[in-house]
């Protein structure tokens, strides 16, 4: 049933995401959007396939997590690459191959490139304004189960904000945000749904030498708290338009490096018609997409009540439960809908760093994350999406390790290992990469991070990876290859001058969260 209005709902003078989170939730007016952002579709020398002869690069002498099917573990190690692929890999016992270039990795943790599956580019509205002593800190929109209507004004809200950015402040916010992630090994991001356009989020991610899914998000409705109608807020028809935009300049991009992904960002904010329109633009260009998914207690009873099926029910009924579809946060299911789930074969995400923050239980009260795994779904860890650096995928994965772990009173739940596939394999499963990331095997891309093992923390210790888990983070990175390139050096990019990414950043942000949100309390340190 539908409810139709003469045009969107308008944001908040000094609408705040995090402002919004702890419980504000009033509208107003705006001012009028800005045209649409396309940037030329510029690609370096760098970034483009290499048609010369491909060096030889050999890494030797690391502990090596090739964090494939069969959880190789190799502790004296070597791995051969020509071009963009794994030649070889192999151990102590056997003598390794000659290459034009060597790479030292003694006293070295060689691990798969860490893959970011479900990450919402939000810069644009930090640094947050909260008080260091917690004083005003109140509970979520999203705790609870959540207030759907609310959330449902804000996500209509956040769709039409990359409109707003200026094309130079744009890039400068996608450069700086995406490097937070390169910088803790993260070489594969899945953008499903952010604050700033696609087209820029694709250049950026260029830029750095890394890979993104890059896509928009579509929201198209808002289904209010108190009748069985839904608001008609926004056009899907403009929406799908502005995926089919994306795939003209960025499907099989010939930098090997970006894919599209297109996302609707919840049940609850998309009509039958924009499901149907993903489901179309999904077969056509045959690409993988997102939807946060029976995610909160409120979802399903919103749903039935306006549709007459829940969340899941109406993605099963569209033909959208299959294994091109990432479903993030999806932890409300009924034993008929986690069939559905299982049948469909579809990649299951969570964010288990995030919870907390929110005050989400997305992981300990329904415990599914080890049902999931244990029915053979991919289950993924990733970091969701902030106004600032909240994370990155060292310390995604230590969540899932240690809350799996915890929520199921069994160590055997998520050990190191599984953990380790949850940031890699299994998230290059959910974003379409499998068939040449996620591991390091012979025949993949050359995507992986080498973290240093040499120091106290790894001492008197077997087994480098559970102590990176639980004692690591992300700046303990050294070394970041992307496609056989080493992007990342001794913690510092190759690709751009670290320091004007952030004085860019600096430069552009109070303007630019000004004209979207109004007046912001905390300028840019």
């Amino acid at each position: 049933m539908i409810k139709k209005v003469n045009s969107p709902v308008s944001a908040v003078s000094g609408l705040h995401r995090r402002a919004f989170l702890a419980g504000i939730g009033a509208m107003g007016a705006v001012a009028p959007l800005a045209a649409s952002m396309v940037p030329s579709n510029t690609v370096s020398a760098s970034h483009a396939q290499n048609t010369g002869k491909p060096e030889s690069t050999l890494i030797k002498g690391g502990f090596l997590y090739a964090g494939d099917a069969s959880n190789t573990v190799i502790p004296e190690s070597w791995v051969l690459i020509k071009g963009r692929k794994i030649i070889a890999v192999g151990d102590a016992s056997t003598a390794p191959p000659p290459a034009e270039k060597v790479i030292n990795a003694k006293g070295k943790m060689v691990l798969p490139g860490f893959v970011n599956p479900h990450w919402h580019e939000a810069f644009v509205e930090g640094p947050d304004s909260f008080k260091p002593d917690d004083s005003d800190l109140v509970p979520t929109a999203f705790s609870q189960g959540a207030n759907i209507e609310e959330l449902g004004k804000y996500f209509i809200e956040l769709t039409s904000v990359e409109d707003q950015i200026l094309p130079e402040e744009a890039l400068i916010i996608a450069r700086y945000s995406l490097w937070t992630q390169l910088r803790g090994g993260t070489t594969l991001i899945g953008d499903t749904g952010s604050l700033n356009s696609g087209h820029i989020m694709a250049q950026a991610a260029l830029d750095l030498g890394m890979r993104i899914n890059t896509g928009r998000w579509a929201s198209d409705i808002i289904i209010p708290n108190d009748n069985n109608d839904f608001i008609r807020a926004l056009s899907w028809q403009d929406q799908a338009a502005d995926w089919e935009t994306l795939a003209g300049q960025w499907h099989n991009h010939s930098s090997g490096l970006v894919r599209i992904m297109p996302s609707v960002l919840v049940s609850f904010t998309s009509s039958d018609e924009q499901l149907k329109a993903l489901k179309a633009f999904s077969d056509k260009y045959d690409v993988h997409y997102s939807a946060h998914l029976g995610a909160v207690s409120n979802e399903a009873s919103a749903n039935k009540r306006v549709f007459g099926r829940s969340a899941i029910e109406r993605f099963y009924d569209q033909g959208l439960l299959t294994n091109k579809m990432l479903s993030v946060h999806t932890n409300r299911v009924t034993d008929e809908e986690f069939k559905m789930l299982v049948d469909g074969d579809v990649n299951i995400c969570y964010s288990p760093a995030n919870y907390g923050l929110l005050g989400e239980r997305s992981i300990s009260e329904t415990r599914m994350m080890p049902k999931f795994l244990k029915a053979g779904l991919a289950v993924s860890s990733s970091t969701d999406g902030g106004v600032s650096f909240t994370g990155g995928m060292p310390e995604a994965m230590r969540a899932m390790h240690l809350m799996v772990n915890e929520s199921m009173g069994d160590n055997t739940a998520c050990p190191p290992t599984t953990a380790l596939a949850t940031g890699t394999r299994y998230g290059a499963m959910g974003l379409g990469w499998s068939d040449s990331l996620g591991s390091i095997e012979p025949g993949k891309e050359a995507d992986l991070v080498m973290i240093n093992i040499d120091e106290w923390r790894y001492r008197l210790v077997s087994h480098p990876l559970s102590v990176f888990l639980v004692a690591g983070s992300g700046n303990d990175v050294e070394t970041v290859m992307v496609a056989g390139r080493v992007v990342m050096h001794e913690g510092k990019s190759t690709m751009v001058d670290e320091q004007k990414l952030y004085t860019d950043y600096a430069r552009v942000i109070d303007t630019a969260r000004e004209r979207v949100f109004g007046k912001q309390t905390a300028p840019i340190r």
